[in-house]
């Protein structure tokens, strides 16, 4: 294992040299190399996973802000669920409802698949023929608008 993290650190030696003499256009690859090997490092000095570059406790206020129960709206995707202990008052469905209204079509389709009935991004994609990136920036919009109109709406104040 020490012969392998060696190894590994020498290959970063090499990379960062080569990094700073490569033509641009190599660059980004380069980068990507370095990023790689230092993750395989960090990975074998640790013995596991390294920890995330930027942990929840370090997030904004607006990163940490969850703007519906998720129970909430699975139970408003799937109102079948009678009898569950999420089971959504009228009250509580209109709200839901007057939030997604600013939404445009593909924006409630990508909120509705991503975050109440718990699809990856990459499934969201695929459900609606579309990039990730796309679907991200969906329901990037979104909550934006629903943020929005949570504050602008005193119907929605809870």
């Amino acid at each position: 294992m020490d012969d392998l993290l060696k190894s590994y650190r020498k290959t970063r030696i090499k990379l960062m040299r080569y990094k700073e003499i490569c033509p641009e256009e190599e660059q980004e690859v380069v980068t990507a190399m370095l990023s790689d090997v230092q993750y395989a490092i960090e990975w074998l000095s640790l013995g596991h996973v390294p920890a995330p570059r930027r942990g929840i406790y370090r997030r904004s206020r607006e990163q940490r802000t969850v703007h519906f129960d998720p129970l909430h709206l699975q139970s408003w995707a799937q109102p079948a669920a009678v009898g569950s202990p999420t089971t959504l008052s009228g009250f509580e469905r209109t709200q839901i409802d007057e939030a997604l209204r600013t939404l445009s079509e593909r924006e409630r389709q990508a909120f509705t698949l991503h975050v109440a009935l718990c699809f990856s991004l990459a499934q969201t994609a695929l459900e609606m023929n579309t990039s990730k990136s796309t679907v991200q920036k969906y329901v990037e919009r979104a909550r934006a608008k629903i943020k929005k109109e949570r504050e602008a709406n005193l119907f929605l104040v809870i």
